[in-house]
């Protein structure tokens, strides 16, 4: 379970959406005013992409949580709509097969 929720995260940060937040959040970090002198410095460019990397993880977070909340969703309304049959509906076709010898004696017995 645990490298399947890795796969699904790793998929997930490198979709258009996860990759547009990281670019949102490298552009705020290296814009901050301390670093407004000096944005493509190091000390800039190092939290830049530090916040890059959180915001996509975080990115990825989200919509891995979001889709397994649909699935989950999906699976209660198949569950609701095709729930188990009451007992009384199979009573016909049970009723309808024939009872073999030993069967048979119990009963009557």
């Amino acid at each position: 379970m645990p490298e399947y929720r890795r796969s699904a995260l790793g998929r997930l940060s490198r979709t258009e959406v996860a990759e547009a937040e990281a670019r949102r959040a490298y552009t705020t970090e290296q814009h901050r005013c301390w670093f407004r002198t000096d944005p493509n410095g190091a000390d800039a460019v190092a939290a830049a992409t530090k916040a890059a990397g959180t915001a996509r993880v975080r990115t990825a977070q989200y919509l891995l949580a979001t889709r397994l909340e649909q699935l989950r969703e999906q699976a209660a309304a198949r569950t609701e709509t095709t729930g188990p049959a009451p007992w009384t509906d199979g009573l016909p076709e049970l009723a309808a097969r024939p009872l073999d010898g030993d069967t048979a004696k119990a009963v009557i017995a």
